[in-house]
């Protein structure tokens, strides 16, 4: 079966490819493109018409959930500006990958009383992955910028897990 792309989020919502997108104008203009392709504003007169309206609808809720979250919207970004960037940066550092296992650990043994400064402590991880993230994006150093993504991700996951204690 041959592999369609998906569209460029970025494109189907008329926005520059940048990370810095601000969240409401990001939601007002989904919601524009949600109203204005709706099925009941568009009805169409045959069902090669109607097929291109849910198509266009479904093309914007993938575009929307992509840019609403600014890991998934970093991930199209560096995909768009460099494809295969994120497969072709998939091996981590093994320092990076034994200090993770240990943090994975260190979330598993977690009593109460140790998991909020866990939880601040890899938020604070977090945050500081996606602004390295950002600098290396406008550096141009998307191979730098993919590792941060897949190195970040064991971050993300170790917090999912210490929220999933909770």
């Amino acid at each position: 079966m041959l592999h369609v792309p998906a569209p460029d989020a970025f494109a189907v919502f008329g926005v520059p490819r940048t990370l810095d997108l601000d969240a409401q104008e990001l939601e007002m203009r989904y919601l524009k493109l949600s109203r204005d392709c709706h099925p009941d504003h568009n009805r169409a007169q045959s069902s090669d018409d109607c097929a291109a309206v849910l198509q266009r609808s479904a093309e914007i809720n993938d575009a929307w959930n992509v840019l609403r979250d600014p890991w998934r919207r970093a991930r199209a970004l560096l995909e768009a500006e460099s494809q295969g960037v994120l497969e072709r940066n998939k091996k981590l550092d093994p320092m990076f990958l034994m200090e993770a296992l240990e943090l994975a650990e260190e979330v598993a043994h977690a009593d109460s009383d140790r998991q909020i400064a866990l939880t601040d402590k890899l938020q604070a991880a977090i945050q500081s992955d996606y602004d390295a993230l950002c600098a290396d994006v406008k550096n141009g150093d998307f191979d730098t910028a993919a590792k941060r993504v897949h190195q970040s991700h064991y971050h993300q996951k170790a917090l999912s897990d210490l929220e999933a204690k909770s």
